[in-house]
């Protein structure tokens, strides 16, 4: 057993982690106690900060490697999203009118008497029962407003009840002055705070103001949580601290309890500032920085979105349509979006002819809705989608990659016969598309593992089917060593995914496909002699 999974108090073996910085062992809960005044200090690898441009904020207390868990904590609240369907109110699947039974006291739909007696489904249970009526829920599998004022009611229960629980929510930024500028304030002044005042007759009880600043705190800070269906939407108090960037050193993901797991996607020196991206990675700078805006209320200004070829790898580029250029087309910023809404002209980086933002927008909402109404589900859709524009775009270009990203999961799982069932010139096209996509997003969201963990998955399994096909006898095992350690980096991006997501499952079977190999290769090394295990 290694020094790092030996006891701190008496070096025994130990496979007890610190569940504050998951990077010390202990053989007993008694000797992690007693070790507590001594590691309290250096035990987790961050501390709070605060400016007045920031607010709170977090930077690294030691340097953290790729991988190292930087945060786990539960939710300080959680429950359905504002738009959805009807769902139980105990465990947040979704129900329809053959598995759902009333609750007994309030009426709000659950799954089972135990999702019934849940401490979920407390708040809205109370409220609701204490207006001397049920709720009766009648339609599914739909969007239902009633559910509107669910997440909102939990929050204001524990400004009611639960004053510890309110503090740690009530730091969170709401950004009520700019939300009431929008529409979308005096819709949730509508139907969610004047029906939370009117059908549950709490107007004694809390404010209309009161009401729409919890809206606020939920908007932008909430966090959607895949482990449901429909995923539902929760608050953590540390991980609403981390900062936006586009290209950021951290991501999270939840364990299976719902609690949101927070890693280094990069490595992390002492005192830098952490970071999770707020919005899609893969969406180009216009979009990103606008539902940034439209979402959270600020225009980014991260290095990612101040350079306008995206750390050259041109991903927002359009091909300059001059006759024998092989120019790109951008503008000289993105930044000023920000100021007035109008963005330079844009310019080619070869012939310097230009087109002004108006035109190249026209350009990019006409592709885009070629891309929307593109058949879906088949490579010859997406193959015909890639050789019409790819003499538009650059061949990075987030609406290529898009639909790249989707060729390369189509190929080998259009049918049951996999990747056997794949062409020689397709299956050399999927590790292409495979190989190129996991390094762009390498460079510009590094700390994006999830999808770089199932691209390099699908890049393992092509290239042990090339080396079938190919390879003789002599260069097999090289081949399939290349495919091992595509594989076992999968492993390491994935490691942490939750067994109920697919990421957690694709982790499973990535395990048991390395056993695979070194089986193949301990056979290929008896009967071929010395070649590398």
């Amino acid at each position: 057993m290694s020094d790092e999974n030996r006891c701190q108090v008496c070096q025994s073996a130990a496979s007890q982690k610190c569940s504050g910085c998951h990077t010390v062992f202990y053989c007993s809960r008694e000797h992690q106690r007693a070790d507590w005044k001594k590691h309290k200090k250096m035990c987790k690898p961050y501390k709070i900060c605060h400016d007045e441009a920031l607010g709170r904020f977090l930077i690294a207390t030691k340097d953290i490697s790729v991988g190292d868990i930087v945060l786990q904590e539960p939710p300080l609240i959680r429950g359905p999203s504002q738009v959805t369907m009807p769902v139980c109110l105990g465990c947040g699947n979704a129900i329809d009118e053959k598995n759902f039974k009333p609750c007994a006291k309030c009426g709000w739909p659950v799954c089972s008497s135990t999702c019934e007696k849940s401490p979920n489904h407390i708040p809205e249970c109370q409220y609701t029962s204490s207006r001397g009526s049920k709720i009766t829920i009648s339609t599914f599998g739909s969007i239902h407003p009633s559910y509107q004022c669910v997440t909102v009611l939990r929050c204001l229960y524990q400004k009611q009840f639960l004053s510890e629980t309110w503090k740690k929510i009530d730091l969170l930024q709401s950004h009520c002055a700019e939300r009431k500028l929008t529409s979308k304030y005096e819709k949730d002044r509508v139907s969610i705070a004047q029906f939370i005042l009117n059908f549950f007759k709490l107007r004694q009880v809390f404010t209309e103001e009161e009401i729409l600043r919890v809206c606020g705190i939920l908007m932008v800070n909430g966090h959607e949580v895949p482990l449901t269906n429909p995923p539902h939407v929760a608050i953590y108090e540390i991980a609403s601290m981390l900062e936006h960037k586009c290209n950021a050193n951290c991501n999270r993901t939840f364990t299976s309890q719902g609690a949101v797991l927070v890693k280094a996607g990069t490595a992390i020196k002492k005192g830098d500032h952490l970071s999770i991206c707020y919005t899609d990675p893969l969406w180009g700078t216009l979009n990103r920085r606008h539902h940034l805006y439209e979402s959270k209320f600020f225009w980014c200004l991260c290095e990612r979105c101040a350079d306008p070829t995206e750390f050259g790898t041109y991903f927002s580029a359009i091909r300059c349509q001059k006759p024998n250029c092989s120019g790109y087309i951008l503008p000289s910023s993105f930044l000023d979006q920000s100021a007035n809404g109008k963005l330079p002209n844009w310019t080619c980086n070869k012939c310097e002819s230009s087109c002004n933002s108006y035109h190249a927008q026209e350009i990019l909402d006409r592709i885009g809705q070629d891309l929307h109404e593109m058949e879906k589900g088949t490579t010859k859709a997406a193959k015909d989608f890639i050789k019409t524009y790819e003499k538009y775009l650059h061949s990075n270009h987030y609406y290529l990659v898009d639909v790249k990203l989707a060729l390369s999961q189509l190929m080998g799982h259009e049918d049951a016969f996999g990747l056997p069932a794949v062409g020689d010139d397709d299956l050399q096209y999927k590790a292409r598309l495979c190989q190129g996509i996991a390094n762009l997003v390498k460079t510009l969201a590094p700390g994006e593992s999830r999808l770089r963990g199932l691209l390099l998955f699908e890049l393992h399994a092509t290239v042990a089917e090339l080396g079938r096909r190919n390879a003789d006898p002599q260069q097999l095992p090289a081949v399939l060593q290349e495919s091992k350690k595509l594989l076992q980096e999968s492993c390491d991006l994935l490691r942490h995914e939750p067994d109920c997501l697919p990421e957690g499952k694709l982790y499973i079977q990535a395990q048991k496909n390395l056993k695979e190999i070194d089986v193949v290769l301990m056979a290929l090394h008896r009967s071929i002699g010395d070649a590398p295990l």
